[in-house]
């Protein structure tokens, strides 16, 4: 009997982009000139229309989730522009172990704004469902799944079809519930967001690009019934909009500091309906505003990252996932507004024992938990110019691929490399002056949502994650990203309570540090107490219950899985029996007893772990035993 297999590697080609730079672009077209001229040329071009074939969006129904559900899943109103009859789509398949494919057909058309488009609703089973997730990682810090894989049809002869992710959102189960007001028929908020009915949010997609969103129209309905004393506006689409091009982005709206590089100063707060507050509009689709990576990332670009660093390196060749507003390839410090490596992958400097001709720079894993860029925090003006080292800008931007990538521990860094100095920086910029950032950065969260106002559980849902952005300590995630007051050095906080113009909220200090795990989270299974997010070194925690499941004949045993993060590992961590140096240990119960488990497992080490259980089961008339997954890998589990 062998160990339980790893989850499923995401297939390549999906990884959601930040659509930052474009952004600015568009904001240049459109008469607002945050940027200096001479940085146009290193601005995206932004194509007109939507061609045929281009996904729009759809309603994933349940909108949420959860273990307990005993339903299968359904999409309604998936849309896409144009005359198209069939759509093929790959998912994951735990029996299969790789993808299965499936071919959509078309349930009719209708028009937005006289364009046509197609309109598909597949459904999955509850079966179906669950042996796509059965091994999925999830939990409080990954509350989106990985569903399939969507293929975009082309309808040019001389283009290639494109694919795009397709993801779910997962609520776990113990999620607090929000007291939830509604002003009107289209408003309602809850302690820590604020929920807006907007139905033609995104329609301008289909005549402009997909940036296509009325942001100003949306903040201005904000404001109309809530304070204007926020730094930051985050919003969230509800609905599942299927964008290949970008996931999230930051839109600046003013800027009163200068020496941030390209970055000019000025005010358009006004357009937005804001007396002088509003420093920026924040867009988040398809669910990654629960992540808390996503959020300090779309958040640093306030100030990140302007500066021409081709031409203060000597002419570099930039490379990367949207190089022209993104940290370049460069040593000492990871950053969480990386364009060549990814947050959990920084730069390091090794020295083969006292010979420095032997020295080299190598990736390796970011320690938890990722920190701004001291760059970053000078242009917050949270530090000093001492608190800035000196740089290397490696000459070689594109060695790892062209976006954020995250290369293998261990690989070399190849090429040249040229020495930067903040003196170097302010010849070419200038220095930092302006306002420095106050104790606290205010953002307010207004999830929009076009078919109706959002269901309590939503906004609970929505609620908490919001409020989850402010914590100070406990919500590091098994991947390490800690709070933006911990990614700050304790320097700046963000605050995210609503204040609405008429009316109280009383429940504004909202559990989020430390979630454990309820009991009925694994499925088949039903747990005597929840899971603790938060153990002790030497504390020893026995995962009991009871086995639920009817619909397998004979389970011999019932296992669990605790996996420590790569990045809390050390030099006196052993590779496992396959040579990984990922600390997975699989312990099994299997006396079983009137279907009741009992597994115990000591934390000797620190860190951050993800729990998974798991069957094994008889194969037939045969002695060979099955491995059966339950119901994810979850996350969230810090060990101090």
């Amino acid at each position: 009997m062998n160990g339980a297999l790893a989850p499923p590697v995401l297939p390549e080609g999906i990884a959601a982009l930040c659509g930052t730079p474009t952004v600015i672009a568009r904001q240049i077209r459109a008469g607002f000139a945050p940027l200096s001229l001479a940085s146009l040329a290193r601005m995206a071009d932004v194509d007109m229309g939507l061609p045929d074939g281009s996904p729009l969006w759809f309603n994933q129904y349940p909108r949420l989730i959860r273990a307990d559900d005993p339903g299968g899943l359904r999409f309604e109103n998936f849309l896409v522009v144009g005359d198209i009859e069939t759509l093929d789509f790959e998912r994951w398949s735990v029996d299969a172990w790789d993808q299965v494919s499936e071919t959509w057909t078309r349930t009719g058309t209708s028009a937005i704004d006289g364009h046509l488009v197609s309109r598909f609703d597949p459904s999955w089973t509850h079966a179906e469902l669950w042996d796509s997730l059965a091994w999925a990682p999830r939990g409080v810090d990954q509350p989106r799944a990985y569903w399939g894989t969507l293929t975009i049809p082309n309808t040019e002869d001389d283009e290639d079809d494109g694919e795009v992710g397709i993801w779910l959102e997962v609520a776990p189960l113990n999620l607090p519930e929000a007291r939830v007001d509604r002003i009107n028929k289209s408003t309602q908020y809850a302690s820590h967001v604020v929920n807006l009915l907007v139905e033609d949010f995104g329609d301008a997609r289909l005549t402009t690009d997909n940036y296509g969103f009325d942001l100003n129209a949306v903040v201005q309905q904000f404001y109309e019934h809530f304070e204007d004393t926020y730094d930051s506006i985050a919003v969230v689409a509800a609905d599942k909009h299927i964008i290949p091009e970008y996931a999230a982005f930051h839109q600046n709206v003013r800027n009163g500091i200068s020496g941030l590089g390209d970055l000019a100063v000025f005010d358009n707060s006004s357009t937005y309906g804001s007396s002088g507050a509003l420093r920026s509009v924040e867009l988040y689709l398809d669910g990654t505003f629960t992540r808390l990576s996503w959020s300090h990332h779309e958040i640093g670009h306030q100030w990140v990252d302007y500066w021409d660093w081709s031409e203060i390196a000597g002419g570099i060749e930039r490379g990367g996932a949207n190089p022209s507003s993104h940290f370049p390839l460069l040593f000492p410090g990871g950053t969480l507004t990386g364009g060549v490596l990814q947050e959990n992958r920084r730069v390091a400097h090794v020295v083969d024992g006292d010979d420095n001709d032997s020295a080299a720079y190598v990736v390796e894993g970011t320690p938890a938990p990722w920190l701004y860029h001291p760059t970053t925090l000078y242009r917050m003006g949270l530090v000093g110019l001492e608190a800035v080292p000196e740089l290397v800008v490696f000459e070689n931007q594109k060695q790892f691929g062209d976006g954020q990538e995250t290369p293998e521990w261990g690989t070399v860094v190849e090429g040249g490399s040229r020495g930067v100095h903040l003196n170097d920086i302010m010849a070419r910029h200038g220095a930092r002056g302006g306002p420095v950032e106050a104790s606290s950065w205010r953002r307010a969260t207004v999830v929009v949502s076009r078919d109706g106002l959002l269901s309590p559980e939503e906004m609970s849902f929505w609620n908490f994650y919001a409020a989850r952005h402010a914590a100070t300590e406990g919500v590091t995630t098994f991947d390490g990203t800690g709070s933006f007051f911990e990614a700050t050095g304790g320097r700046l906080r963000l605050e995210t309570a609503v204040t609405p113009k008429a009316g109280t909220i009383n429940d504004s200090a909202v559990a989020v540090s430390h979630m454990s795990i309820d009991p009925r989270e694994f499925r088949g299974v039903e747990l005597n107490a929840p899971v603790p997010g938060s153990v002790t070194v030497g504390q020893q925690l026995t995962v009991a219950g009871t086995i639920t499941t009817t619909k397998i004949d004979e389970i011999t045993h019932v296992c669990t899985m605790w996996e420590r993060a790569r990045q809390d590992l050390d030099e006196a961590d052993d590779p496992d029996e396959e040579g990984d140096d990922s600390r997975i240990v699989d312990l099994c119960d299997n006396s079983l007893a009137g279907g009741q488990f009992a597994v115990p497992f000591t934390f000797n080490k620190a860190g951050h772990y993800r729990l998974a259980l798991y069957f094994w089961t008889r194969s037939g008339d045969s002695t060979d035993l099955v491995f059966v997954p339950t119901s994810g890998i979850i996350t969230g589990i810090t060990v101090q």
